[in-house]
C-alpha cells in the first residue's frame, strides 16, 4: 500500500479539522437556537475562522436549496442539491395584486404570523380565521406591501389567482416546505 506524501497528509488533516470544525459549529448552532432562546451571541475565540464557519450552511438539510414558483402552472418547485425535492400546488396573486417576477430570497420567516388586512389595516391574530395560515415566507416587498409564502384558510381556493400577491400553499404543504427553508434560501418567480 502506497502512503501519501506528507504534504498530501497535511492537507488531508487540514481539511477534515475543518469539517468537524463546520460540523461542531451547525451542531452548536443548532443546541443554541433550541435550548438557549434569549441568551446574546457570544464571541469566539477563533476569530480567523469567523469567515469560513459564516459562510457555512445552517444545516446539511438546508445546503443548496432554492425554491421556483411558476405562476402559470401555480406551482412551487423545492429543489435540492438541483434535484426535485418535492413539487406544490400554490395560489398566486390576482389582477392588480400580481405576485412579483424575479429573482428574491427569503427574507423574514414567521410561525403563527398576525395577517394585517392591506387595505383596512385590520390586525388578525393567529388562528383559524388567519389568513396566513400557521407560517409565513416573506420574500418581497412591494411598496408598503410584504409578499411571502403562506398557508391559508381557505385551502379550496389552492390553485386560484386570488391572493393580493402572495403565494397560498395547503397547511400541510407550507410546513413541509418551511422545514426546508432558511433566510437566505434564493427563490426565482417565472411567468
Amino acid at each position: 500500500m502506497d502512503t501519501p506524501a506528507p504534504l498530501n497528509r497535511c492537507l488531508m488533516v487540514l481539511c477534515y479539522g475543518a469539517a468537524g470544525l463546520l460540523a461542531a459549529a451547525t451542531w452548536q448552532d443548532q443546541v443554541n437556537s433550541r435550548w438557549r432562546f434569549e441568551a446574546p451571541f457570544e464571541r469566539i475565540r477563533l476569530a480567523r475562522l469567523t469567515p469560513i464557519i459564516t459562510q457555512a450552511p445552517e444545516t446539511l438539510i438546508t445546503a443548496n436549496t432554492r425554491v421556483v414558483i411558476s405562476l402559470s402552472r401555480r406551482r412551487l418547485t423545492l429543489f435540492q442539491n438541483d434535484n426535485v425535492r418535492d413539487e406544490f400546488p400554490v395560489a398566486i396573486g390576482q389582477d392588480d395584486w400580481e405576485t412579483p417576477v424575479g429573482d428574491f430570497a427569503v427574507r423574514d420567516m414567521r410561525t403563527d404570523p398576525v395577517w394585517q388586512h392591506p387595505i383596512t389595516k385590520e390586525d388578525v391574530g393567529p388562528g383559524p380565521s388567519n389568513p396566513l395560515g400557521s407560517r409565513w415566507i416573506g420574500f418581497a416587498l412591494q411598496g408598503q406591501y410584504h409578499i411571502g409564502i403562506h398557508g391559508t384558510n381557505q385551502e379550496t381556493l389552492v390553485g386560484e389567482a386570488v391572493s393580493h400577491g402572495c403565494v397560498r400553499m395547503f397547511e400541510a404543504d407550507i410546513h413541509e416546505l418551511y422545514s426546508y427553508i432558511k433566510i437566505g434560501t434564493p427563490i426565482k418567480v417565472v411567468p
